[in-house]
C-alpha cells in the first residue's frame, strides 16, 4: 500500500537555527515551509566557528569508548581526491561566483545569477512576496535587489541586483532535454541559511511532477510544476531557488520542492527525494519576463486524465500510455483544431474515469507519457502564437493535427 508523501518547499527557511529532533510522524501533504525570523538588520554577517579538539569530538558517544582509535591507514596519498571527489570539487570550483543567497531580512532562499546585467533567477515562493530584496555573493559583498516578474504556476522569479562584485561570473545554461537518470548532479545553496553549501547526488527520475506524488489523476493543463527533475541530492529549507548543476559544472534546474513525511513543513528535512524545475523552461520563462516583465504560457485550452497500464486494460484502450483529453475548452486552441473531450466516464474505485475523449501520444514528435510530459515538451518547445502538431488517438487509429498555441 502506497503512502501519501507531503510536498514541502525546499525553500525559504527560518534563520535562527532549531535544535533537530527525531519523530515518526504521519504522512501528510503540505506546500513548502516559509520560515520566520527575529528582526535582524537585513544584511547577513559572516558566520564563524570554533574548531572542535581531539578529545572533544564523539565524546559522550560511541568513540568515547575509544580514546585512542587507531588511525586507519591508507595505501595512496591521503590528501588526493578521488575522481568523484574531483567532480563535485571541479563543479563548486567553477560556480560557486554565480551562486547568492537573497533575504527580506525574515525569510532567506538562494538564487544564480543569469547574465552581466545583474539578473537572477530563483522561485517565486522565495522573492515574489519579498518587499525588500537583500542579496549576499559568494565574496560576502550585498546589493539590494528589485523583483523584475514572476510565473507564480511555475514557481519562476526573475530578480536583478543594482550592483554586482567585481569579478562575478554568470552561471552557464545547460540542456535538461539531454538529461539521463543516474547522472551526477550537484546541488549550491544556502539550506537553513548556511550558504554555499554543496551536496551531490545523481537525477533519481526525469518528468516528476506533484500530482505524481500527491497521487491526484485528473490535472488541468494549468497545473503547474510539472516535468520536474528528481534527485536525491540533499536539499533542505532554504536551498530553494538554487543551482541544480550538471557535472561539468552546467545548470540543469532550479531546486524547488522536497517530499516528506513530516506533519507539517515546519518540520520538513531532506529525506532523498528533492524536485528541481528543468533549466530548458526556465530559460524561456526567464527570456519573457526580462524582456517584457512577465511570462504568457502557452495554452491548449484542455484538461486530461493520465493514462495508466490498469486503466487501459479495464477499460480496453488502444494504448498503456499518454494522456486522455477530459474535457475542451470552448473555443480554445485545442477545440479550433478539432481535438475533442470526453462525453462520458465510467466509476473506477470511486473516480469518474473519462473514456471516449482523445489520446495525446506525441507533440512535434516527442512522445508523451503522462501529463508531466505534455506540459513540460509545450512549455519547453513553444510559445503563444506557435503552432505545434498534436499526434492523438480516436477510436483506436493514430491521426495528426495542428495546433496554435494561446
Amino acid at each position: 500500500m502506497m503512502s501519501v508523501i507531503g510536498l514541502s518547499a525546499c525553500d525559504t527557511t527560518d534563520q535562527q537555527a532549531q535544535q533537530p529532533t527525531v519523530s515518526r510522524p504521519r504522512a501528510t501533504l503540505s506546500r513548502q515551509p516559509v520560515g520566520e525570523q527575529p528582526n535582524t538588520p537585513a544584511a547577513p554577517t559572516p558566520r564563524t566557528s570554533a574548531p572542535l579538539d581531539n578529545d572533544s569530538i564523539g565524546s559522550g558517544g560511541v568513540v568515547s569508548a575509544q580514546a585512542r582509535p587507531t588511525p586507519t591507514q591508507l595505501q595512496s596519498d591521503q590528501t588526493a581526491l578521488s575522481e568523484y571527489e574531483s567532480v563535485i570539487n571541479n563543479v563548486y570550483r567553477r560556480t560557486i561566483d554565480g551562486v547568492v543567497n537573497l533575504t527580506d531580512g525574515n525569510v532567506t532562499g538562494s538564487g544564480w545569477i543569469i547574465d552581466d546585467q545583474g539578473h537572477i533567477i530563483t522561485n517565486n515562493h522565495v522573492a515574489g512576496e519579498m518587499q525588500d530584496i537583500y542579496i549576499t555573493f559568494a565574496d560576502r559583498s550585498t546589493a539590494r535587489g528589485t523583483l523584475v516578474g514572476t510565473f507564480p504556476e511555475g514557481d519562476i522569479a526573475v530578480v536583478k541586483a543594482d550592483k554586482l562584485p567585481s569579478g562575478t561570473t554568470s552561471e552557464q545554461i545547460g540542456d535538461s532535454g539531454k538529461l539521463e537518470v543516474g547522472q551526477i548532479v550537484v546541488a549550491i545553496g544556502s539550506p537553513l541559511g548556511l550558504e554555499q553549501t554543496v551536496t551531490s547526488g545523481i537525477v533519481s527520475a526525469l518528468n516528476r511532477s506533484i500530482e505524481d506524488v500527491s497521487q491526484q489523476q485528473q490535472q488541468s493543463e494549468d497545473s503547474s510544476l510539472q516535468g520536474l527533475i528528481q534527485t536525491d541530492a540533499a536539499i533542505n529549507p532554504g536551498n530553494s531557488g538554487g543551482p541544480l548543476f550538471d557535472s561539468h559544472g552546467r545548470v540543469i534546474g532550479m531546486n524547488t520542492l522536497i517530499a516528506t513525511r513530516a506533519q507539517s513543513s515546519d518540520t520538513a528535512g531532506n529525506i532523498g527525494l528533492g524536485f528541481a524545475v528543468p533549466v530548458n523552461r526556465i530559460k524561456r520563462v526567464a527570456r519573457q519576463i526580462i524582456e517584457t516583465g512577465k511570462y504568457q504560457r502557452p495554452l491548449m485550452g484542455i484538461s486530461v486524465r493520465r493514462i495508466l497500464p490498469q486503466i487501459a486494460q479495464q477499460l480496453n484502450l488502444p494504448t498503456t500510455s499518454g494522456v486522455m483529453i477530459a474535457s475542451v475548452s470552448q473555443g480554445g486552441a485545442a477545440d479550433r483544431a478539432g481535438l475533442k473531450g470526453a462525453t462520458r466516464g465510467v466509476d473506477i474505485g470511486g473516480d469518474n474515469y473519462p473514456v471516449d475523449g482523445d489520446i495525446i501520444v506525441a507533440i512535434n514528435d516527442t512522445p508523451v507519457r503522462s501529463t508531466g510530459d505534455l506540459r513540460n515538451v509545450i512549455e519547453t518547445q513553444a510559445d503563444p502564437g506557435d503552432t505545434v502538431s498534436v499526434t492523438f488517438l480516436r477510436g483506436g487509429r493514430e491521426q495528426q493535427t495542428q495546433v496554435t498555441l494561446k
